[in-house]
């Protein structure tokens, strides 16, 4: 894939046409991130923040950290080897539909694929999606914040699934378990965190794009009633940051 890392010093600067990153998309996720092969993680800008900072702090990770000025999530599927990459690919591809989202990079080279669609106001990028297809490679980030378009080269690293991965194993490693009850929910939740070593402090309720809906603070005991707020119904990703500055991340469905 480095090959293709010479194409985004090309990229001109120009204003797409708005999109918003569909629910079919997140549904291919959520199919196959827990299948053999995949890794998958799903990166707040906390998350973010300490897994480039702490583990990554030796790899090339620098350049993206500069370019990415306010990150809302950093959604990761990706495989180095599996045997049914392309048709993959042609799946994903499939879910974006090209009358909704513009097109800033299309390479092809044999049997390698890179695409990228944004979404940007005054040539800064609010919304990514980058799909890379090959023999035996599959990469999908979603990105949802704020990219300068100008630097937009520095988001090559992304392209080689390794470095994918070794981000999202990485954020998983940095992460903390705790558990939600019920779930789906509906007005309240137990939380429930054991390490009485490095107790609870924050919790922060994200949507799909990594923007933050509600943030309470938690009390130090290890099982506590989180009450919700007029929230939406829908899917959240639920983050607890411990006072250590461990983060963990689960999904939560609220019903009404």
């Amino acid at each position: 894939m480095k090959r293709f890392f010479f194409f985004l010093l090309l990229l001109p600067l120009f204003s797409p046409t708005l999109f918003a990153q569909n629910a079919p998309i997140q549904g291919f996720i959520e199919q196959h991130k827990n299948e053999s092969g995949f890794i998958h993680a799903f990166l707040s800008k906390d998350l973010f923040e300490m897994a480039t900072q702490t583990e990554l702090k030796n790899e090339d990770w620098n350049g993206l950290h500069n370019v990415v000025k306010n990150i809302g999530s950093l959604s990761i599927l990706a495989a180095d080897s599996i045997q049914n990459a392309p048709q993959l690919y042609k799946e994903a591809k499939a879910l974006i539909p090209s009358e909704s989202f513009d097109e800033l990079l299309a390479v092809r080279d044999g049997s390698d694929n890179v695409r990228i669609w944004v979404k940007s106001e005054e040539n800064v990028v609010t919304d990514l999606i980058l799909l890379v297809g090959a023999r035996e490679e599959f990469v999908l980030v979603c990105f949802s914040g704020k990219l300068e378009l100008g630097n937009l080269s520095e988001l090559a690293q992304l392209f080689e699934a390794g470095k994918v991965e070794q981000l999202a194993r990485t954020s998983e490693r940095l992460s903390i378990d705790f558990g939600m009850s019920p779930n789906p929910s509906r007005d309240q939740f137990t939380l429930t965190y054991s390490d009485e070593q490095d107790p609870p402090s924050q919790l922060s309720m994200l949507d799909q794009n990594g923007r933050q809906v509600l943030s309470i603070r938690l009390s130090e005991t290890p099982t506590q009633t989180v009450v919700l707020p007029d929230i939406a119904a829908g899917v959240y990703w639920v983050q607890v940051k411990t006072r250590g500055g461990k983060i963990g991340m689960k999904q939560m469905q609220i019903v009404r």
